[in-house]
């Protein structure tokens, strides 16, 4: 069940809105009936502004904070902390006296512990309004994230919603460079999962402005091309349409629809390190027997080949085998 979220309203001494309001609440406060109504109310501009935050719209020891019951709000897509919404109407519940949590807090009116900056809601937050622990920057919301205006965790740059991202107004979860949707792109303006490059539609592109998945080049329309301008499946080469009958595995030719129906072994794909054959050899040691069983009877497999690439030796494999 969700939590019922409470909102407040902040005033000057004389229930005038503290940032400057000329309206005088003093007779709502007291009655407890519903403000006027605005219909169409805009952030910002019209309507009437309540705050989950309180701390966050102190500007002096005399203000007062009540808390309030919204009526119609208007929903705002925001990303980083949302200090206020807007809604047509509200009534006044009562007079809120927060207790502060002052604990080794550098700055002003914080809520929390070990905060250095103001407005910060949470603990050992570095920077101006944050929501959440350990942000370094302003306006964000989550966890340890680096920047401005992040939503989420680890986030390093702007505007990030989701989680580790690198760069800035990226949505989803570990991308690294600017405008990407999806999750683990690198580059800039991807929308999809996976891409290495820019612009690109899809998933795990390597290469530029590619529509579809596992594209190496640019401006690929299909999945698996090698190349630029390709149309199709798993072309070498640019402006082609078909799919090629052959490939090849460990240097010899093997039909695609063969080759399609491999399942290579789990142990296979792995996360490189600094040393490519050691991060083989990891995997290598880590893998069932059953994977290590898959690897020699893979279709044209040859001990030579695949110890050049992954410094993984004949003798190594019996080993695995015998166990």
């Amino acid at each position: 069940m969700s939590e019922i979220k409470k909102y407040y309203k902040v005033l000057d001494k004389n229930n005038k809105a503290q940032n400057g309001g000329k309206f005088d609440y003093t007779e709502y406060i007291k009655s407890k009936k519903p403000l006027p109504r605005i219909e169409n109310p805009i952030i910002c501009e019209s309507g009437y502004h309540i705050t989950e935050y309180w701390n966050m719209w102190l500007d002096d020891k005399t203000n007062k904070i009540y808390e309030v019951e919204p009526i119609d709000i208007i929903e705002e897509s925001v990303i980083g902390v949302q200090d206020k919404v807007v809604c047509k109407s509200f009534k006044f519940i009562k007079q809120f006296k927060p207790k502060y949590n002052n604990k080794l807090n550098i700055g002003n009116w914080n809520t929390g512990d070990k905060n250095t900056g103001n407005w910060n809601t949470g603990n050992s937050n570095t920077g101006n309004r944050n929501i959440g622990n350990r942000n370094i920057g302003n306006w964000n919301t989550g966890y340890k994230n680096t920047g401005n205006s992040n939503t989420g965790n680890w986030n390093t740059g702007y505007r990030n919603t989701g989680n580790w991202n690198i760069g800035n107004w990226n949505t989803g979860y570990r991308n690294t460079g600017n405008w990407n949707i999806g999750n683990w792109n690198t580059g800039y303006k991807n929308t999809g999962n996976w891409n290495t490059g820019d612009k690109n539609t899809g998933n795990s592109n390597t290469g530029n402005s590619n529509t579809g998945n596992r594209n190496t080049g640019d401006w690929n329309t299909g999945y698996k091309n090698t190349g630029d301008w390709n149309t199709g499946y798993k072309n070498t080469g640019s402006f082609n349409t078909k799919r090629p009958k052959y490939t090849q595995l460990f240097n010899k030719n093997i039909l695609f629809s063969e080759y399609d129906k491999i399942s290579f072994p789990a142990y296979f794909y792995f996360v490189v390190g600094t040393d490519y054959k050691k991060s083989w050899k990891k995997s290598f040691n880590g893998a069932k027997k059953e994977d290590i069983q898959k690897t020699v009877k893979l279709p044209n497999f040859n001990y030579k080949v695949f110890e050049e690439i992954t410094g993984i030796s004949k003798k190594m494999i019996n080993e695995r085998l015998k166990e």
